[in-house]
């Protein structure tokens, strides 16, 4: 016979049985629902159109994307303050260590073409995870050389892989943000590519001469990996296909493997406005390469500094750049919306209304002075302190118009933006690559004085074409549109 107090100890352990049975039906449920609204935010929806993103979406993408930007740079740079370390390693000479950095150059000017072309009928993010995990295992292979011939083999192998971001990533952006939010997205982008030259130097000055020069390629691959995670887990697929491009019809034939053709992102080549910026811009990178590069040699052996000073020294370099462009890209949007509201309602855009004569003759003029101030202050051994302020400088004015012409560039040609980016990754970094092979011949030859005196001046010459794209945009336009019937 149950007694009173029996019973009602029984129903209260029945519910209290049932009330944590609740509760953790409750929290899975939660949890279930939880990761679903986490996959339903992330997942890619082939219906959706990127530009319908939520704000935290978008600018969660342009902070991975940001980070990626800086892979190649950072791959790039980040032994250069290495550079004398691995050639005594090796028992080798100058010209073989400069090979391995503009072999790397060089294929970081080609090989985005093929990613271009592959990404703009595949994907971004197939493309993505692929390249970056041949990275890795290149920088691994770089990490554990055993002689400056395979470190030179598979510093390119390394290139082929950390190269898809220079093209993919302004495509990506544009995937995503509108022509009037445009430019501010690449100010933030261009902090990775222009601030990876700079602190790749000082990354790997300290790594150098705390651990050796191999840690330089051991924290590549681990940095690579981070990023490559990134994109696993939180980079949705932001490229559709324009139905109205031929590009597009290739790429949504289902169950065909479409083959990249790079050089069918050349023909974009054929448009005078894209040679003419492109041309421009790659002056521009080839003389910041042959300043990167002379810069490490002269801060080490003429001013007699340790690699990790040395890498150090590169920071006003970075600040100067994560300056201009962040200002560039502002400039860009706000000269554009300008525009756009003079046109008047209803009128028709175009992407040359983003074009500011003015903000581009300063920057040319301000890239210009700096030159010719840090060569002549290296060449007359002034203190090391004066030539790193024209350093900020010399950052500073180049990445000023950078990001203008860059956006401007994938507003002309928005259905193949990874393809135009393509274009313009080429023309820079082939500038830079001989930049960087011929800079201790072209010093000993003319000295550093005369050397970025001419490199200044080339830059002032190759932008005046740039005054006849703004005058001429009917021409431009018709262009555009004859090519996309």
């Amino acid at each position: 016979m149950l007694h009173e107090k029996d019973v009602e100890g029984n129903v209260a352990s029945t519910t209290s049985t049932d009330d944590h049975s609740n509760k953790e039906q409750a929290l899975a449920i939660t949890t279930t629902t939880m990761h679903k609204k986490w996959w339903q935010f992330w997942k890619s929806d082939s219906t959706v159109d990127p530009h319908s993103y939520s704000t935290l979406k978008k600018s969660t993408i342009l902070i991975i994307i940001s980070f990626a930007g800086a892979v190649n740079p950072i791959a790039s740079t980040v032994y250069y303050p290495a550079l004398t370390e691995v050639q005594r390693a090796f028992n080798t000479t100058d010209t073989a260590v400069n090979a391995s950095v503009s072999l790397f150059v060089f294929l970081t000017a080609f090989c985005p073409l093929v990613w271009a072309s592959w990404s703009d009928g595949t994907g971004r993010r197939p493309i993505y995870l692929v390249s970056f995990a041949i990275a890795i295992v290149g920088s691994i292979c770089c990490a554990v050389s055993v002689n400056i011939a395979m470190l030179i083999v598979f510093r390119a192998v390394s290139a082929v892989g950390a190269s898809s971001v220079m093209s993919l990533g302004a495509g990506s952006l544009a995937d995503c943000f509108e022509a009037h939010e445009r430019g501010r997205a690449y100010s933030f982008y261009v902090v990775g590519p222009i601030a990876g030259p700079a602190i790749g130097p000082i990354i790997g000055g300290y790594l150098t001469e705390r651990f050796g020069w191999r840690s330089t390629f051991w924290f590549v691959a681990i940095f690579i990996f981070c990023i490559w995670t990134l994109i696993l887990f939180f980079l949705p697929e932001t490229y559709r296909p324009d139905p109205s491009t031929a590009t597009a019809d290739v790429s949504t034939k289902k169950g065909k493997l479409r083959i990249p053709n790079p050089v069918g992102a050349l023909k974009l080549l054929r448009f005078p406005n894209v040679l003419v910026a492109v041309i421009f811009l790659g002056i521009m990178f080839g003389v910041y390469y042959l300043l990167n590069t002379l810069f490490a040699w002269t801060y080490a052996n003429q001013y007699k500094l340790d690699s990790g000073t040395v890498g150090l020294c590169f920071l006003p370099s970075a600040v100067g750049g994560i300056l201009g462009g962040n200002i560039g890209g502002r400039l860009s949007d706000i000269v554009y919306n300008r525009n756009v509201r003079k046109a008047g309602i209803g009128a028709p855009t175009y992407p040359e209304m983003r074009l500011s004569i003015p903000v581009l003759c300063i920057a040319s003029f301000i890239l210009f002075g700096s030159c010719v101030g840090y060569g002549w202050c290296v060449q007359e051994n002034v203190h090391f302190g004066v030539p790193m302020v024209f350093l900020f400088f010399v950052s500073f004015g180049i990445m000023l118009p950078h990001v203008t012409l860059t956006t401007y560039l994938v507003d002309c040609h928005r259905s193949q933006s990874a393809s135009v980016t393509a274009c313009n990754n080429l023309s820079r970094y082939i500038m830079a690559g001989i930049g960087t092979l011929l800079s201790s011949d072209l010093m000993r030859a003319m000295g550093n004085g005369i050397l970025f005196t001419v490199a200044g001046a080339l830059v002032i010459l190759l932008g005046i074409p740039l005054i006849y794209i703004k005058k001429r945009p009917e021409k431009w336009i018709k262009m555009r549109r004859d090519h996309t019937k």
